[in-house]
């Protein structure tokens, strides 16, 4: 059965109207740290009703069930939610109110399937453990430096305020980190397939996105120029 790979929080339909945010608060941007906090504390071959993809929508559902399962995808109706009271609230509240709510209901669709309640719970307990932010490192995306001379490491970070922020570092021979270079302006986006594969070529580091698009590129210092820091190109 295939693996659960991606959880979304939106406002209903009736709530976007036509697609558009809720007026004067962009709910899902907000909640986005938090759903994408809680995928990466629950295992990665984690299965839940054959879906792929869930999307929990809070607000008015009219006549639509409660719970559709869809070719990959399923949605789950979220319904009364005070958008009101939500937005009036503090940063760390509304975190901890979206976690509930994802624990709450995924846990009502677990029982529901008959899926492993235990993951589910032990993800969100991970979640506020790590005070709701954490940030990875990209193995894959790391490259040595030219001679050995120290490394670049990439690192994916999620919290609130920045949803989710890249930052490509570069360090010496010792560990410490020398330079630090933001890949991208941090956003409500997961951006793994942006930053998809990377490498030296011609004497750059370039980072490229699934399509082969460089996207980002890193230039080491010219012996002949300035030469005393990294520059991000």
């Amino acid at each position: 059965m295939p693996r659960f790979t991606e959880l979304r929080v939106q406002s209903s339909p009736a709530v976007t109207r036509a697609g558009r945010v809720l007026e004067g608060f962009p709910f899902s941007a907000d909640a986005y740290h938090v759903a994408a906090l809680f995928m990466a504390a629950l295992p990665r071959d984690y299965v839940l009703d054959g879906a792929s993809l869930l999307t929990l929508q809070c607000g008015p559902h009219g006549d639509e069930p409660v719970y559709q399962r869809f070719p990959g995808a399923s949605v789950v109706c979220v319904d009364p939610f005070d958008f009101a009271a939500h937005a009036d609230s503090d940063p760390a509240t509304r975190e901890r109110a979206v976690l509930a709510l994802i624990e709450q209901h995924g846990l009502a669709l677990i029982d529901r399937v008959e899926a492993d309640p235990a993951p589910w719970r032990a993800a969100a307990a991970l979640v506020r453990a790590q005070g709701f932010q954490r940030e990875d490192e990209v193995t894959r995306l790391g490259r040595a430096l030219p001679g050995r001379a120290g490394w670049i490491r990439v690192y994916r970070g999620l919290g609130a305020g920045v949803g989710e922020r890249w930052q490509a570092r570069v360090l010496d021979r010792g560990g410490a980190v020398i330079a630090c270079h933001p890949m991208r302006s941090p956003a409500a986006l997961d951006q793994r397939d942006w930053f998809n594969r990377s490498a030296w070529e011609q004497g750059v580091f370039v980072v490229r996105q699934r399509l082969g698009e460089a996207v980002f590129t890193l230039e080491p210092p010219s012996a002949t120029g300035p030469g005393s820091s990294w520059m991000a190109l």
